[in-house]
């Protein structure tokens, strides 16, 4: 009998596990959906600009990654946030592409200053 019993303990933490991981992905997807949302509409309704950088003499030039057009330009993080908010006191950007030490640099200070104050993004 204490075979059949341990048995049905194993099944029993089985199906527990697999409905509490079964439960996560659905609240990790339905996150995620409602961010990619809240982004796709920063983007529709020209709140959010994504930025592809460059560098070129250690200054980092950031472009709108949809339409090219010249956003800023900065020494580092600070200066492209302190240029971006004075050129587009309303809008938030999200550096998307374009160099990959650049843009690791960047989201590495941006790691380092207040999302929420900076009003700069960085996407995964």
């Amino acid at each position: 009998m204490e075979i059949i019993e341990f048995i049905a303990d194993i099944v029993l933490i089985f199906v527990t596990i697999h409905i509490a991981l079964t439960l996560l992905a659905w609240v990790v997807k339905r996150r995620v959906a409602s961010e990619l949302e809240e982004v796709s509409k920063d983007l529709e309704f020209e709140r959010l600009i994504p930025l592809t950088i460059e560098v070129v003499d250690h200054q980092y030039f950031c472009y709108n990654s949809i339409t090219q057009d010249f956003v800023c330009q900065g020494e580092n993080l600070v200066e492209i946030v302190k240029k971006f908010k004075q050129r587009y006191p309303d809008k938030a950007a999200a550096i998307f592409d374009g160099d990959e030490t650049a843009v690791r640099t960047l989201k590495s200070q941006l790691k380092e200053l207040d999302e929420n104050s900076s009003g700069i993004r960085y996407t995964s």
